[in-house]
């Protein structure tokens, strides 16, 4: 087996992400994880600093998620 590039490793993770939140049954999850991370809210708690870390922590997997479904491939460069 040979050792993927990171170009390549780049291009199957963002298809292996637009495989998993394309579909009726992707965007519904993918509008109950975006509810469940914090997308669009505030991660503060102005009760707790560890409240707010785990509200950043959460948010974090969101982020992630919209960073693969959102890249574009085409400005990559080739190793």
């Amino acid at each position: 087996m040979t050792e993927q590039t990171r170009y390549e490793i780049c291009v199957q993770r963002n298809s292996d992400f637009l495989n998993t939140f394309v579909g009726e049954r992707g965007q519904r999850t993918l509008v109950y994880i975006s509810k469940f991370c914090l997308e669009k809210e505030c991660t503060f708690d102005k009760k707790s600093a560890r409240m707010s870390d785990f509200n950043q922590g959460a948010r974090a997997v969101i982020l992630e998620i919209r960073h693969w479904l959102d890249m574009d491939i085409s400005k990559l460069e080739k190793e």
